[in-house]
């Protein structure tokens, strides 16, 4: 073996050996990949999950609910409902005086 073929050698190996590292990063990478993948996923199922449940909430319907449980109507049906006299205002007690805050401006 020739002084340049073991020189030429060598660099192959530590190429090799290089070579080998750079897999084995690259492989650690898509590992961690397909596990951001598939977190992705299971948040994206509850997302929607969450917004499935929100819309229950504060939906058009849960709204359209809570107005009629209140006494309000629809627009629709607003001619054949009489209008009642309002009634006063509550009376409230009046709070008490511990702190006062003037404001000066300059």
């Amino acid at each position: 073996m020739t002084r340049r073929t073991r020189r030429l050698f060598l660099l192959y190996l530590g190429l090799l050996v290089v070579l080998a590292g750079l897999g084995a990063a690259n492989q650690q990478l898509y590992r961690q990949q397909v596990a951001l993948m598939t977190q992705k996923a299971v948040l994206q199922v509850t997302l929607s999950d969450l917004r499935r449940a929100s819309a229950s909430i504060t939906g058009a319907l849960a709204v359209r609910e809570w107005a009629h449980q209140r006494g309000m109507i629809a627009v629709p049906n607003a001619r054949e409902v009489r209008d009642v006299a309002p009634v006063p205002p509550p009376i409230l007690p009046v709070p008490e005086r511990g702190l006062e805050v003037h404001t000066v401006w300059r």
